[in-house]
């Protein structure tokens, strides 16, 4: 039984016609709105704010927007001065609210205005979110029109729950590659080493017992026979001459 309510739960919250979008730019993604009706649109740019993505829905009067704030007075929705900012900027968009709501989804504080525009009996409503991360303020815009409200169309709070900060992957350092011509392994080194400090080999061997006895025997018989030859000339020399 378990296993069916999982499966109707996570049908229900899954977006039915959604696409993965990704800005490896400012390290974000959303899963935005792809079903009939549903295409991205040249925004036209405002002063203060990037428009990264927008998509609408001209049938249902729908608009869904991820947006940069440019040049914010901090980094933080939570400066004063960065609030006043922004205010200033959806006024300046024609949009009325009545102050502001701080909301947490998908890891962030967001910094929420109900907002209206619009004359008559059909106005245009809408939720404009504001969240600081990575050194950027992000704002997500939420429209409706026709007399809907953007609070309550479930797709376009799908979108916005989707977002979420990607972090960035750090550049591994490349392992120290060894210079043309020495790509000799640690253990060839130091042999060749060992190699090249070593003394070299004499080229005679050393002389064994047997050659050391036989020239023993060879210097004695030569000395002994010089011996004799000069005990002969000075015994010759030494007798007396015949008449």
């Amino acid at each position: 039984m378990r296993i069916p309510l999982a499966l109707l739960l996570l049908a229900f919250l899954t977006p039915a016609g959604a696409f993965e979008w990704k800005s490896d730019l400012y390290h974000c993604t959303a899963s935005l709105p792809d079903g009939a009706g549903w295409q991205p649109i040249e925004a036209s740019r405002a002063v203060g704010v990037e428009p990264l993505i927008v998509m609408q829905n001209a049938a249902k009067q729908a608009v869904f927007g991820i947006n940069i704030v440019e040049k914010p007075p901090g980094d933080s929705v939570k400066d004063p001065a960065v609030v006043l900012m922004l205010e200033k900027m959806l006024r300046g968009f024609g949009y009325e609210f009545i102050g502001h709501s701080t909301v947490s989804i998908g890891g962030l504080d967001w910094l929420q205005y109900q907002v209206r525009t619009g004359s008559g009996a059909q106005p245009v409503t809408g939720v404009v979110r504001f969240a600081s991360a990575g050194g950027y303020i992000f704002s997500i815009t939420l429209l409706r029109g026709g007399g809907q409200q953007a609070a309550q169309d479930v797709e376009l709070q799908q979108a916005a729950a989707s977002f979420r900060i990607v972090p960035s992957t750090p550049i591994a350092a490349a392992a120290p590659t060894s210079p043309a011509g020495s790509a000799a392994t640690p253990a060839a080194r130091t042999a060749k080493t060992a190699n090249e400090t070593a003394p070299p080999a004499p080229d005679d061997e050393p002389p064994s017992a047997d050659n050391s006895n036989r020239r023993m025997i060879w210097y004695g018989g030569a000395g002994i026979l010089v011996l004799l030859i000069l005990a002969k000339i000075i015994g010759g020399s030494g007798a007396p001459k015949k008449s």
